[in-house]
């Protein structure tokens, strides 16, 4: 929004003014669609705007106006139910992660899948809607744009543009000399307080990696509401380091000690995985399932990996940690790789798909009347 309003584009947002809060948990998915549906009631205000933009189904009340609809997925609801997996399927993948996702569960971070997935479910069955009947679509990845185009949206109306980070990444001046001989691991993302979203997330996944490298440094960046018992669980396994719920101004401060170490992604899903990009821009070298924009940008052998099983991680990280020479490498054409990320060039690719809408775009320059909402 602060590169659109430096360009000369009036941005504003609107919310509606009160939330519906009677609805049953398991209908909290048609709460939040009715939420926003509701912003009818603002509909002359928001016919004064050139566009109309909302995350996914959030702009479901102005289909059928007259102002441009964009709908942008930095995810999908689709993919979300589509990743996290049975316990069934989490014991065939490997049978101590279901050993860890029950220890999560005892200690009492993992609650019930029941109050999660219908109203999921609800809510992905109006992003596609939304999003065919939009004018245009942004999805942060190819593999977004797929997972709506497997769901009926013409692949003509999407544009991929990837998201960016913000400046203060670049302006951090990672220590481009490696600590040691071994790599250490560093860990960054969201925790998880469901069973759905430690499953989405892939948290047991991680906790197995950092209790079986017990001679590596780790680094635990995570955002969560369940700090104490993850402070626990981390407190257990040795050489191990927990920063929980860090402001993310603060977050290039620790990482940029770290350049050179091996960022791991363990994720099962992500429609782009900002925390990717944002550990590439210090310089760490990315251990990654494929998921988000990871098969877009990561090059194997030259600034990452990626990997499809646990057996390929742990494989990955024991042939990176001993390599100093490769990791070295990697780590340069790992920071080269985040400067395609920078917020001036999303806002750039965002500039010409608003004047390709608006009526007055010309090709030099944005419509100096552009009103975004």
């Amino acid at each position: 929004m602060q590169g659109l309003r430096k360009a000369g584009v009036e941005v504003d947002n609107i919310y509606p003014e009160e939330d519906l809060g009677y609805f049953h948990p398991l209908l909290k998915g048609m709460r939040n669609i009715l939420f926003f549906f509701s912003l009818i009631e603002r509909k002359k205000d928001i016919s004064s705007y050139s566009i109309i933009q909302g995350t996914t189904y959030t702009p479901l009340a102005f289909l059928r106006s007259n102002v441009p609809v964009i709908s942008m997925f930095g995810s999908t609801s689709y993919g979300f139910l589509k990743s996290v997996p049975a316990l069934k399927k989490l014991e065939k993948e490997h049978s101590e992660l279901a050993k860890i996702f029950y220890e999560l569960k005892n200690k009492g971070i993992v609650s019930g899948l029941s109050s999660f997935i219908q109203p999921v479910r609800d809510i992905s069955r109006i992003e596609f809607h939304v999003a065919k009947n939009s004018q245009k679509v942004i999805a942060t990845s190819e593999n977004v744009k797929n997972e709506l185009v497997r769901n009926g949206v013409p692949a003509e109306k999407i544009a991929v543009i990837w998201n960016g980070i913000e400046n203060f990444w670049f302006r951090a001046k990672p220590r481009k000399r490696l600590r040691k001989k071994q790599a250490g691991i560093v860990y960054l993302g969201r925790m998880g307080e469901d069973a759905f979203t430690v499953k989405l997330k892939g948290v047991n996944r991680m906790i197995y990696i950092a209790r079986g490298f017990p001679q590596l440094d780790k680094t635990i960046i995570g955002l969560t509401e369940k700090a104490d018992i993850y402070s626990q669980i981390f407190k257990e396994i040795p050489k191990t380091f927990f920063y929980p719920n860090l402001k993310r101004r603060q977050i290039p401060k620790i990482l940029k000690k770290r350049y050179g170490d091996i960022f791991i992604n363990p994720s099962r899903y992500e429609g782009f995985c900002l925390s990717l990009i944002e550990a590439m821009s210090q310089g760490l070298v990315p251990v990654s399932f494929p998921v988000g924009v990871a098969p877009e940008i990561i090059k194997n052998g030259q600034n990452g990996y990626l990997v499809n099983s646990m057996r390929q991680m742990i494989f990955k990280i024991n042939k990176l940690s001993q390599d100093k020479e490769q990791r070295t490498k990697m780590a340069a054409m790992a920071m080269e790789t985040a400067k395609l990320f920078r917020a001036e060039t999303m806002t750039q690719k965002y500039l010409e798909i608003y004047n390709s809408l608006s009526p007055s775009a010309n090709e030099t320059q944005p419509d100096a009347n552009l009103k975004i909402i």
